[in-house]
């Protein structure tokens, strides 16, 4: 029996599964050897996984458009990668997004509550921003998106993505805080992955229907990743809750202004195309 047919009734689902078995898969292949002891592993560890990580939503979006949809999908892909003619400002929302906020939460907690909350600007690190958005995006915005935008509103659509992206991180995140956190290892996933990485999908997903530009995807991925790394302060658990939650109130309340901004641009246009009845016609509906 052909699998095909059930991929091309089931590609968003299909995607996943083939992101999770290929990214999780790697984990457990990496921990499995080590005897499932996380404080055993290695830096070499720590690699393989990071590449299992990135593997997955890429080579998972690059063979789900090559068997759906042949050369022609994977030149769509291509053609997207290198739409750069979009508009400065989504440019800037792609790029200063991310710094703006993570700025606006850190520097008046450093300054108000502990200096710890002081962003440590390690340049180098941003690598690792570009290194996944080159990656990820390539499944998560080049595959996925633009066949939930066909399927859903744009917020639906968004938020069902942002939900299956923070879910995917949580192996890893789970391995990295688990030993030192306990069950308040929850506390931190919701906020910093869940909350926050839902909220700016939300806004990647709002980006890429109107510029229709997988560059850009990568360029806004790889924006929130690096300033991350970036800034990242060297704070406490609890802090990190602190700062952490601000970041993802603040996300969520730029999302807020995104829909309010376009419902006011909705009503303003439709409003802008409703002809006044002139005379002869009100007569003639007499």
């Amino acid at each position: 029996m052909s699998l095909e047919p059930w991929l091309r009734r089931h590609p968003l689902l299909a995607y996943c599964a083939a992101v999770y078995g290929i990214s999780w898969g790697g984990i457990l292949v990496v921990t499995g050897a080590r005897g499932f002891d996380l404080v055993r592993l290695q830096a070499a560890d720590t690699a393989f996984i990071f590449v299992a990580m990135l593997l997955g939503p890429s080579v998972g979006g690059l063979a789900m458009t090559a068997v759906l949809d042949g050369q022609a999908g994977l030149r769509r892909l291509r053609s997207s990668l290198m739409r750069w003619r979009v508009g400065l400002r989504w440019y800037a929302v792609a790029l200063l997004a991310m710094p703006m906020l993570l700025l606006i939460v850190l520097w008046p907690l450093s300054a108000t509550v502990d200096g710890a909350f002081a962003p440590r600007f390690q340049w180098p690190l941003f690598a690792i921003g570009l290194i996944a958005g080159s990656f990820e995006e390539i499944g998560w915005t080049g595959f996925a998106t633009p066949r939930l935008l066909a399927l859903k509103r744009l917020f639906i659509a968004g938020l069902s993505l942002g939900l299956v992206w923070a879910l995917w991180h949580a192996p890893v995140d789970f391995r990295q805080n688990f030993n030192a956190l306990g069950a308040a290892w929850l506390l931190e996933f919701a906020a910093f992955y869940v909350a926050a990485l839902t909220a700016y999908r939300l806004l990647m997903t709002w980006v890429y229907a109107n510029t229709q530009s997988l560059l850009l995807a990568v360029l806004m991925h790889a924006s929130y990743t690096g300033w991350l790394f970036v800034l990242y302060p060297a704070t406490s658990f609890e802090q990190d809750l602190v700062w952490q939650t601000a970041l993802a109130v603040s996300l969520w309340g730029v999302v807020a202004m995104v829909i309010a901004v376009a419902r006011f641009a909705h009503r303003r246009s439709r409003l802008a195309t409703q002809r006044p009845v002139t005379a002869e016609e009100l007569r003639g509906l007499r």
